[in-house]
């Protein structure tokens, strides 16, 4: 969304661990010795690394529970000025590993904290080539020159052209191949949700956050941002038939743990 909010800073790394990150390649290095971060029942989980981010470090997905059929949890994927997005999904994700009973039977949950690493690093949106996460996807409204977080049309950060970036292609291909029964996004800081109308509304009923009211056929735009927000993975999943979850918090320092649980498992148990 827009600038930073006031109250608690998200973490700054230092330059010296910033390049060590982007030189060696190790998922989970930038958020390793974060204050308050929970460890997780790490007998209870697996992991998978999805791709490497142009920097070089890994992208991880965490599983937890057994089901044959997938929801993923994205953190991150605006890097670190959505710092609280990836602490959320680390500890949603360790949650349910030491709670496996608050997994509907028949699901499993892949947990990716630090969608976008090399933001994480460099405390920015975008990816190390400074193209949007979220503009990149191969959606009828796509653009090249695209809408920034303060409304602002800025040259190319929609990239050169559709899934032009490594890892918008990798994270599409993995998508495709699992065909998830849904995908909840965690961004910042607009106090909304959007996405598939069931979910989002069981999503909202439970956590609190804003849904907009139904678009009438064909009406693009929800009217909660002042600008158009084209070539998204939301609408993409949607082209491809699989429900997504859009969850803006409310801050940027602040994971509001206990208001997105209870949304996940609204979530979870509209699936079954």
């Amino acid at each position: 969304m827009c600038g930073h909010a006031s109250g608690v800073t998200p973490p700054r790394f230092s330059r010296r661990r910033m390049l060590q990150a982007l030189a060696g390649g190790v998922g989970g290095v930038l958020l390793a010795g974060a204050a308050g971060l929970p460890r997780a029942a790490r007998a209870e989980m697996t992991s998978e690394t999805l791709g490497l981010s142009q920097g070089g470090i890994p992208v991880s997905v965490f599983w937890v529970g057994s089901g044959a059929r997938a929801v993923v949890v994205q953190g991150a994927f605006h890097g670190g000025p959505e710092i609280n997005t990836s602490y959320l999904a680390f500890r949603l994700r360790d949650y349910f590993a030491a709670n496996p009973d608050q997994i509907p039977a028949g699901l499993r949950l892949g947990f990716i904290p630090e969608a976008n690493p090399d933001g994480i690093a460099l405390d920015s949106r975008q990816y190390l080539s400074g193209v949007d996460p979220n503009r990149n996807w191969d959606t009828p409204d796509w653009q090249s020159d695209a809408y920034d977080s303060n409304g602002v049309l800025r040259r190319g950060l929609g990239g050169p052209y559709p899934m032009s970036e490594p890892e918008t292609r990798w994270l599409a291909e993995w998508l495709l191949a699992l065909r998830p029964e849904a995908v909840v996004q965690y961004h910042s800081r607009g106090g909304f949700v959007l996405g598939s109308r069931e979910l989002g509304e069981r999503y909202s009923a439970a956590s609190g956050y804003v849904l907009p009211p139904a678009r009438p056929p064909g009406q693009q735009g929800t009217g909660l941002l002042p600008y158009r927000a084209t070539g998204s993975l939301g609408r993409w999943l949607g082209l491809q038939g699989i429900p997504s979850v859009f969850v803006e918090l409310s801050n940027y320092s602040d994971p509001e743990f206990s208001r997105n649980l209870a949304g996940l498992l609204a979530v979870l148990r509209a699936l079954v």
